[in-house]
């Protein structure tokens, strides 16, 4: 009886994971003159986040403390299905190469997706990748680097057939490769998709939702991220894939730098204190197999 109560006490420990932490609020800003956000990305390059206004005539540049740094023109009709993306790595959109860091603005309102690749300083288009995806209402999407794809998320307006649907488009040509729906766990009205980097999964937020919903990037639920008191009706979302923090602003036009395990590098998801327990729980084992081979022996 001994050997067995002890057995379940090593594999529990060993079959534990590391526990996961919770979304905090690490800083918060409100960006001047936006009543509300319908866009948000985080630049891996300059640091801080680029946000869209609602129907706003350009997108602006925030550095890290909120410090208002530059705006460029919106490219494209005006709009409030949106989203603004910045390029994790450098990609090819429809045949234009493009360096990490590139500004990106997809704009879902009218028909299919448009996604155009913009000067940071200039406003010039340097590209535009008309997709197949979109019965309007395409609020957000994301360069997803581990698939050479984008993948972009539809809201609920459009109804059961296409409401709440993701979409992975070919970044050459804006084909549909796959489309998958997530009514069953998840509603979007304004919101935005992100990819942490760093996983490879897809993460959801919607105004709707009091959580922040994590998908495989072939559509399989993998867990809600509860969002932490005072944080709601999120409109937009971006990752920081070096240090795991997620920035996200919502329709009043707050916007907040979260921290937590949702998109943390995978060598800081475990913890010093668990990988301890792990060790203990090691030894523990093997000292009972040398005792139960001696006493066989």
């Amino acid at each position: 009886m001994r050997r067995i109560l002890l057995a379940v006490v090593v594999f529990s420990v060993l079959g534990s994971g590391a526990p996961r932490a919770e979304l905090t609020v690490a800083s918060t800003f409100n960006p001047s003159g936006a009543a509300g956000l319908c866009g948000l990305g985080f630049d891996p390059v300059l640091g801080g986040v680029w946000v869209f206004g609602c129907s706003a005539a350009t997108v602006q540049r925030y550095g890290p403390t909120g410090v208002f740094a530059s705006e460029v023109a919106r490219p494209g009709e005006s709009a409030n299905d949106v989203d603004v993306e910045l390029a994790p790595e450098a990609l090819t959109l429809n045949a234009t190469a493009l360096p990490i860091g590139s500004l990106l603005f997809i704009n879902g309102e009218t028909g299919p997706a448009e996604i155009y690749a913009v000067d940071k300083t200039s406003a010039a288009v340097l590209a535009t990748l008309p997709s197949a995806f979109g019965v309007s209402h395409v609020v957000g999407g994301a360069y997803h680097p581990g698939r050479n794809t984008f993948f972009l998320v539809q809201d609920n307006v459009p109804g059961a057939a296409d409401e709440n649907r993701i979409a992975e488009v070919d970044a050459a040509t804006g084909s549909v490769l796959n489309t998958f729906q997530i009514t069953a766990t998840f509603s979007v009205n304004f919101g935005d998709l992100e990819v942490c980097g760093n996983s490879g999964n897809l993460l959801v937020a919607s105004d709707d939702e009091t959580s922040i919903a994590e998908y495989t990037p072939t559509g399989t639920f993998v867990q809600y991220h509860a969002l932490p008191v005072g944080v709601s009706a999120l409109s937009g979302l971006g990752v920081d894939d070096l240090t795991g923090d997620l920035w996200v602003g919502n329709t009043v036009g707050n916007v907040w730098r979260l921290q937590g395990d949702a998109c943390a590098p995978a060598a800081e998801i475990a913890t010093l204190p668990h990988n301890a327990a792990l060790a203990l729980a090691a030894l523990l084992l093997t000292g009972v197999l040398i005792a139960l081979r001696k006493r066989v022996a």
